[in-house]
């Protein structure tokens, strides 16, 4: 495992084969050393980095960086001052409706919002090498599967807020995909994209056994949405043109919006379609939304899962990963970053920093599908079919919201004295956070080139050097949060069975790697009428005294992959300026009893 900070230089021209603009910031003894499947958050308001979740490596005893399971420390949050230069263990956060426990959840999709100085980890396990209180379990093959979705909230540099929101009963245990914030509406939408679930129905916060087997992909034909303003979920279809790309996991995902607004557009990198024969995908789609089309803008023949990736103006930066095969011990021939441009919409392995001040274009498939130019003016500004009407009312503030019920349940209800976070018919105002000094931060993982390190948990600080400008911004916080799920003596909640479209694909495969869940796909209804939950799929969070997913969400620093900060006006990209530090998240992919 790694114990050193990878510090990449932004303010000059690099290629992927230099090694000149990278340095190391090293870690005491006492802050553990980089995880596997773990998450890290970024706030421009504290300026600091947060480390949590993911475990150790089922690496050789003989290996230097063992770590015993007798010597597995307790979980915890840890931070990285960014000006100081200091790793801590946090010990100022506000840690609420999850019993102050604090568990690393692994293998959970991640991303920050920015413009609000808020972060969010979706679900995720926990497994033995993740804390010693699971000493008991089987190695590599049971899994405790958390539930919810944990909230960091840095409006107040003083009092950071750590909290869960409670999921739908649709949704069910995830790991391994994608999530990115989309800044529409007033206070923007979580959007949750592809990864694995569970075969059968499978309860929250319990040791299961044989975990890591039966799993499957999860079908691309719908994204989950979480609205931060009004605390509703929804599920919403998704179309292709003309295909829907296949399930996958371990994939990257970073959101790059035309210049107008008038188009977001996710792009999905690479990923593994199937575990059992690990086949790989080098496919780049893009989901634009708000039309929630699927296009597919670039393949290679080239696979890889696991990595991480971040848009700095015209270049992608895509930061370790693996390639092919299970535990193969290969390395790749290029140093961490690879480097993809957004305007030529290929590969080139240069770094340029003239392309990092320039906004990234609207690719011409995109284009072709929703109209406009490179810049924006697209004119097609909604889906074929809204899988619930209430999110048109997300995507344009100016129209006036009905009330509205969702008609889901929540894992974890609310109590008779949780207060809801708004009224769906809210007209509150977005956060003025200010310019973004956000960051990325990256895991190399797999035996990178020219680091000589195991390749486990390393992680990147991208850094421009551009003067920093000191500012503060009120937000009003929202308190809207649901329940952790696993409180002592809660009874934990067992998934309902799987309604139609749902059920894997009769061709997935009945066998499972020792590590990681087989790719299979979820079958999903043709009409959104057939979707679980009805077509509404939204629901108030509200806040309740129970634990984070399972035994708490909340997670102990260990670098992962992350979703790169959404670029909105004011984010930290160089073009947009500001202070250049991202911090690209260094998620590795699956949890190989090697690594």
């Amino acid at each position: 495992m790694h114990s050193q900070l990878l510090v990449l230089d932004l303010s000059q021209d690099f290629t992927n084969q230099e090694t000149s603009p990278y340095s190391s910031i090293f870690k005491s003894p006492d802050v553990p050393n980089g995880l596997i499947e773990h998450a890290l958050w970024y706030s421009q308001t504290t300026r600091k980095i947060y480390q949590l979740g993911g475990w150790f490596s089922f690496n050789s005893p003989n290996n230097p960086s063992f770590v015993a399971d007798k010597d597995i420390p307790e979980p915890a949050v840890w931070e990285f001052d960014i000006d100081g230069g200091r790793w801590s263990k946090s010990a100022d956060l506000e840690v609420s409706n999850n019993g102050e426990i604090v568990d690393r959840p692994g293998a959970g999709a991640f991303c920050d919002a920015p413009t609000l100085n808020r972060s969010y980890i979706f679900e995720g396990y926990v497994q033995r090498r993740s804390s010693p209180a699971n000493a008991a379990y089987a190695s590599s093959s049971d899994f405790r599967f958390l539930e919810g979705m944990l909230e960091l909230d840095t409006a107040e540099r003083s009092q950071p807020k750590l909290t869960n929101i409670s999921v739908p009963t649709y949704v069910g245990p995830r790991m391994n995909g994608a999530m990115v914030h989309v800044p529409v509406g007033d206070k923007g939408i979580i959007v949750n994209v592809g990864g694995q679930t569970t075969r059968d129905p499978t309860p929250f916060g319990i040791q299961i056994e044989g975990a890591n087997a039966g799993n499957v992909n999860t079908n691309l034909s719908f994204v989950d949405i979480y609205d931060i303003e009004t605390g509703f979920w929804f599920r919403q279809e998704t179309f292709g043109l003309p295909d829907i790309p296949t399930g996958r996991s371990d994939i990257c995902a970073v959101l790059v919006s035309a210049a107008d607004k008038s188009s977001w557009n996710i792009y999905m990198i690479a990923g593994v379609e199937n575990y059992n024969t690990y086949i790989t995908s080098e496919e780049i789609w893009v989901l634009t939304i708000p039309t929630f089309t699927w296009i597919l803008v670039h393949t290679r023949s080239d696979g890889m899962y696991g990595h991480t990736c971040h848009a700095v103006g015209e270049n992608l930066l895509i930061v370790g990963g693996m390639q092919t095969g299970a535990n193969a011990d290969t390395c790749a021939q290029h140093m961490p970053v690879e480097i993809f441009s957004l305007a030529s919409q290929n590969y080139t392995g240069r770094y340029d920093t003239q392309a990092a001040k320039r906004l990234a274009p609207v690719p011409s498939q995109v284009v072709a599908a929703v109209g406009g130019t490179s810049s924006g003016g697209a004119s097609q500004r909604a889906p074929r079919a809204w899988s619930d009407v209430y999110l048109q009312y997300i995507f344009d503030p100016s129209l006036r919201r009905p009330a509205y019920t969702p008609e889901y349940t929540l894992v974890v209800e609310p109590s008779s004295t949780a207060t809801p976070s708004s009224s769906a018919s809210s007209t509150s105002q977005p956060d003025s956070g200010g310019p973004s000094k956000g960051a990325i931060a990256g895991g190399v993982v797999g035996g990178v080139a020219a680091i000589a390190l195991v390749g486990l948990g390393a992680f990147f600080l991208l850094r421009r050097r551009k003067r920093r400008r000191e500012h503060e911004a009120a937000a009003t916080e929202v308190s809207r949060q649901s329940a952790m799920s696993e409180l002592p003596g809660y009874t934990p909640y067992s998934s309902p069975e799987p309604k139609p479209g749902f059920l894997d694909s009769p061709t997935s495969p009945g066998h499972h790697h020792d590590v990681h869940a087989h790719a299979a796909e979820l079958e999903v209804p043709a009409s959104a009428s057939e979707m679980p939950s009805s077509p509404r799929y939204g629901g108030s969070s509200v806040e309740m005294g129970s634990d984070v997913t399972a035994s708490p969400r909340v997670g102990d620093i260990s670098p992962r992959v992350g979703d790169v900060s959404p670029r909105v006006p004011g984010d930290v990209s160089p073009t947009l300026g500001e202070e250049g530090y991202r911090y690209h998240e260094g998620r590795q992919a699956g949890h190989h009893p090697g690594r």
